[in-house]
């Protein structure tokens, strides 16, 4: 019974935030309607965008709540048909930025192709240059800080 409570509770708080989106932009602000979104995980595969002749990515520049800190803002060409965003590594940066970008009001992405441009590797016994794997399981360890016991210093009494 009590899960039955728990879950009508969740259910009528998503029902209540789709009904009332946050009023983010004025009603009479440009929606931006990109074709193509194009995914990074971090800079280098962000920047790697950048520069190209034939549409500038940073000729527009959208600030988007709920992305991370560090990668606030959506670039999108002046006419916005191509749009970029780098995400942040882990699942965590990219679900909660992933999430921001498609709940806000500044895009309308229904018809919109998304590319997630990244690199990474796999064993070249199992595919060469340029294939596209996926992984069967993901080990989140992105986020996690460790020290080397030969750092500590010698005062440090925890740890």
């Amino acid at each position: 019974m009590h899960s039955i409570r728990v879950f009508s509770i969740l259910v009528l708080a998503v029902v209540c935030a789709l009904a009332s989106p946050l009023e983010v932009v004025p009603r009479h602000r440009h929606v931006v309607k990109p074709k193509v979104f194009l995914i990074g995980m971090f800079p280098p595969e962000g920047e790697v965008w950048y520069g190209i002749p034939e549409f500038n990515l940073l000729e527009r520049n959208i600030t988007v709540p709920g992305f991370s800190p560090l990668f606030p803002d959506a670039h999108c060409t002046g006419n916005g048909d191509v749009c970029q965003v780098v995400i942040g590594e882990s699942e965590i940066n990219a679900a909660a930025s992933m999430t921001a970008l498609t709940l806000s009001p500044l895009f309308d992405l229904r018809q919109t192709y998304f590319m997630v441009a990244g690199i990474a590797g796999v064993s070249p016994k199992v595919a060469t240059l340029g294939s596209v794997t996926f992984a069967r399981y993901a080990v989140q360890v992105a986020l996690q800080y460790e020290f080397d016991a030969r750092e500590i210093p010698d005062n440090f009494s925890t740890g």
